[in-house]
């Protein structure tokens, strides 16, 4: 008996394997053996009764942005570099590119150094200042350790900490060697914008 209009199949069905049921259904008496009564029946679909059986469970996954799941690398720094300042004072805000290892050599003269966008979570950075006439002061963002060391003959080492900015450490180190023979050593805790800066950091305000 030859059946017009092409075979229907139902999901996962191959050509094949579709003929084989229609032949099946033929073969059984007493069946309505008109096309429109067919109907092959669907594979199971998996689940807890049947795992492993029928179609293969689709999961759909969360796309992942390239940039969030491929961070770009941070630049590699220098080693070492060297700061000399013979009549003036030695100053660096904002994003300036910092050595591993920094060496400031002033004679008559401040240093100040921000390192707030220059220092990253996780890395350590050293410093040495050697002044004969002037302070050092550095300025480091919340959560950062800082390791102070040196001295001076007429002048204090302080490292100050903002109340304000308690926050959680975040594995930035900074390592400071600070020698000067009149002046003071000192580093200062500070977020970005913590309002006007008390005396002596009023360099560190954002303009």
């Amino acid at each position: 008996m030859l059946l017009s209009g092409s075979p229907r199949y139902g999901v996962g069905m191959t050509q094949h394997g579709g003929e084989q049921e229609r032949r099946d259904w033929l073969a059984t008496p007493f069946q309505d053996r008109s096309d429109a009564a067919f109907q092959p029946v669907p594979p199971p679909i998996p689940g807890p009764e049947t795992p492993g059986a029928g179609l293969p469970e689709v999961v759909p996954q969360a796309s992942v942005p390239v940039w969030a799941a491929q961070p770009a690398p941070a630049p590699a720094r220098v080693q070492g570099d060297q700061i000399v300042a013979v009549f003036g004072d030695t100053q660096r805000t904002g994003l300036w590119t910092a050595a591993q290892r920094t060496t400031v050599l002033s004679a008559f003269g401040d240093t100040r150094l921000d390192l707030r966008e220059v220092i990253r979570p996780g890395e350590t950075l050293e410093i040495e200042s050697w002044t004969l006439f002037g302070d050092v002061r550095v300025v480091v963002p919340p959560g950062t350790e800082v390791v102070v060391s040196g001295g001076t003959l007429f002048g204090d080492v302080k490292t100050e900490r903002d109340p304000r900015e308690s926050v959680a450490p975040t594995g930035a180190r900074l390592v400071l060697k600070g020698y000067t023979l009149f002046g003071d050593v000192r580093v200062r805790e500070a977020g970005p914008d913590t309002g006007k800066p008390p005396r002596g950091w009023r360099w560190t305000a954002r303009r």
